[in-house]
């Protein structure tokens, strides 16, 4: 399958800390680049919904945070219950 992405995406597996400014801790981004994300989440989102979300990486001692619009969601195979979102950044907001 021919790559599709305009910038390749670097795999690694986050915690996030928050979504729309909100605690969360059993939401991950799985995959980033950037021009944006796929994050796995229990939390149900459509496509052109705003998401802001932030995470810290142990060995970085700040907290990073993006904002952007959601593109695509799917269901996460073999998870129920978790989906799969793919975010476009609208800038870096750190």
């Amino acid at each position: 399958m021919e790559e599709r992405r305009r910038v390749p995406r670097i795999v690694e597996l986050i915690q996030i800390k928050e979504i729309n400014r909100q605690p969360r801790d059993d939401s991950f981004v799985l995959d980033h680049s950037p021009l944006g994300v796929k994050l796995e989440t229990p939390l149900i989102f459509s496509p052109g919904d705003s998401l802001e979300f932030s995470y810290q990486r142990a060995e970085e001692g700040k907290e990073t945070h993006h904002w952007g619009q959601v593109i695509w969601t799917l269901p996460a195979p073999d998870k129920p219950g978790r989906f799969l979102v793919g975010v476009e950044f609208f800038l870096d907001i750190d």
